[in-house]
């Protein structure tokens, strides 16, 4: 039975009844089938777990020594003003870790990120933030860039941000670990030492029979990959 319930999910429900329609139309139309089939592969391939990892895996790889540093900076990674948490799951890795590195080393806490919406995601880090010295009876220095709406930006005004209150710019940079390099090369760009320090792996090399059927997570994190590629690429070229 549970057999069967996986099976269902994975061909009647995104991405699977895609992969389904574009089959269909396949082996139906009069025109164009290779290119229905070939997007069906193509669509299938990037919704299974290994080839997320094989994706994935080459972003997760950058290691550096602790040197130590003068400040943490986490990079926002999106927020919703709703709820008590404001901070997407993965985002909130990022907050948590960022956080307990700070405490830990004893250093002040930079967050960075503005984003689109009405309520900048530093206003909603706040509020987690605030929660967190709650709990833990603490009380860091944290200071907020608000203006940033992608991770150039993260860079360009923690760069600012760091000159106006005159810290040294040798940090700890907390973000996912697929989107550490890009963060990395736009940091040391603006002038920071950046030691990484990553959170929220995405990679498991762990598989099952259900790896192998189309899940839209694997979806997603195959577009994470990509996304990451493309901008490394821009990086690069900047």
């Amino acid at each position: 039975m549970y057999l069967l319930s996986k099976l269902f999910t994975a061909i009647f429900l995104p991405p699977g009844i895609f992969i389904v329609a574009l089959l269909i139309a396949g082996f139906l139309a009069k025109r164009f089938k290779k290119v229905f089939i070939t997007l069906a592969v193509i669509f299938y391939l990037l919704s299974i777990k290994p080839v997320a990892n094989f994706l994935l895996a080459p972003l997760e790889v950058y290691k550096a020594p602790d040197t130590g540093a003068f400040a943490v900076v986490v990079l926002s990674g999106g927020s919703n003003a709703n709820g008590v948490i404001k901070a997407y799951p993965d985002a909130f890795k990022r907050e948590f870790f960022g956080y307990y590195l700070a405490k830990q080393k004893a250093l002040p806490l930079i967050f960075s990120g503005g984003g689109v919406q009405k309520i900048k995601e530093a206003q909603n880090a706040k509020s987690d933030f605030a929660l967190m010295q709650k709990l833990s009876d603490s009380n860091l220095t944290i200071y907020y860039e608000d203006k940033s709406l992608n991770t150039k930006q993260n860079a360009k005004f923690s760069a600012k941000l760091f000159e106006k209150y005159k810290l040294p710019k040798k940090i700890y940079l907390v973000t996912s670990a697929y989107h550490m390099q890009r963060a990395m090369l736009y940091f040391k760009k603006y002038g920071f030492a950046v030691i990484p320090k990553f959170v929220d792996y995405k990679v498991d090399n762990s598989y099952t029979f259900y790896d192998f059927l189309p899940q839209m997570n694997s979806f997603k994190n195959s577009y994470l990959a990509l996304h990451e590629y493309i901008g490394l690429i821009v990086a690069k070229l900047s």
